[in-house]
């Protein structure tokens, strides 16, 4: 889908987003260490989810013409930002190996769909919606904010260990 060039650095941050979500899965698939996926899970909340996750509340929905958006949108973007705040709090306090594996699990699929449902229903509500003005506003606010996702990581969990 072609996404208004005002957005893409909201979209290039999902593109880091599943890659880091499918890491998790395979690091939890493959038997990765628990330490080690934890680690990666701290970091990426911290350096791209949550100021991701800030920057979407405080320049979209904080914008005056969020107003205008269907409010069911809203709500569940709302609604799975807490969600992930919920999960990396239970993340941060679990220390039973089975229990954080099903954590990792359930942040990596909440990941998967919350980016699916970004794209395909809260970006085209906000494009639709939004005059071509607050959009070039907003783009420049995200462009100057943007900060490259997670590309590399070590340990590499997410691979089959030998």
């Amino acid at each position: 889908m072609k996404r208004s060039e005002f957005l893409v650095p909201l979209s290039w941050e999902h593109h880091s987003a599943l890659v880091n979500a499918n890491r998790i899965k395979l690091g939890v698939l493959n038997g990765g260490k628990v330490e080690d996926i934890r680690e990666f899970i701290v970091y990426i909340w911290q350096h791209d989810l949550f100021p991701h996750f800030e920057r979407e509340e405080r320049i979209i929905l904080g914008h005056q013409e969020a107003a205008k958006l269907p409010a069911e949108i809203k709500e569940q973007v709302l609604k799975e930002h807490e969600r992930f705040a919920d999960i990396f709090d239970r993340i941060g306090r679990g220390d039973v190996q089975t229990e954080l594996m099903g954590y990792f699990k359930t942040f990596a699929d909440l990941l998967i769909s919350h980016v699916r449902f970004e794209e395909s229903s809260f970006f085209p509500a906000v494009e639709k919606v939004f005059s071509g003005e607050s959009l070039r506003e907003i783009g420049k606010t995200l462009r100057a904010q943007h900060v490259p996702g997670c590309i590399t990581w070590q340990p590499v969990f997410w691979k089959k260990q030998k």
